[in-house]
């Protein structure tokens, strides 16, 4: 079944984003549950892939957040970084995350957003450091929560930051 995109210059910007995010964890959410049900391999590197789908996500709804804010997306993917912008855009309890965002956000060396979830290795081509593990139950808890607050908040930053319908989105 093909999937065109005629539409797809009629959305606003943020828009993109948006629908990218939902897409994302929707994947991540699937993925994680066929896990679970042992459906669908669930090693180590299978689960870091879903990890860098969840990851993805957060990163796309963070910067369609700023985005529909009116504010220049940052090229970066410094997930800390982003939060500190959405937190200063979108301040108090409304629009919170019931998801971990905090933890999913912080910096950390021995796995690096975007980076450890997605390669098998550093930049400079040696394995990543240490042990870890993936408890895929938790993730896909976290993963359901996530898609939650999506669907929630969408409307309320939507609201907080109107925006008119550009045809032209940039896309």
């Amino acid at each position: 079944m093909p999937r065109f995109s005629w539409d797809y210059e009629d959305f606003p910007k943020a828009e993109h984003w948006f629908l990218m995010a939902d897409a994302y964890m929707d994947i991540c959410q699937f993925v994680l549950s066929e896990m679970t049900k042992e459906q669908l391999d669930s090693s180590f590197h299978h689960a870091k892939v879903a990890v860098s789908l969840f990851e993805h996500a957060i990163e796309l709804f963070l910067k369609a957040s700023i985005c529909q804010a009116g504010a220049k997306v940052p090229a970066h993917h410094k997930m800390d970084k982003l939060y500190r912008k959405y937190i200063a855009l979108f301040p108090g309890n409304d629009f919170a995350f019931q998801g971990k965002i905090q933890d999913f956000v912080k910096p950390s060396a021995m796995a690096p957003h975007n980076l450890y979830a997605r390669y098998p290795g550093e930049k400079n081509g040696k394995p990543w450091q240490g042990h870890t593990h993936i408890d895929i139950s938790i993730w896909y808890r976290e993963a359901f929560k996530f898609l939650s607050d999506f669907k929630r908040l969408k409307p309320l930053i939507k609201e907080q930051y109107k925006t008119t319908k550009n045809p032209r989105s940039g896309f």
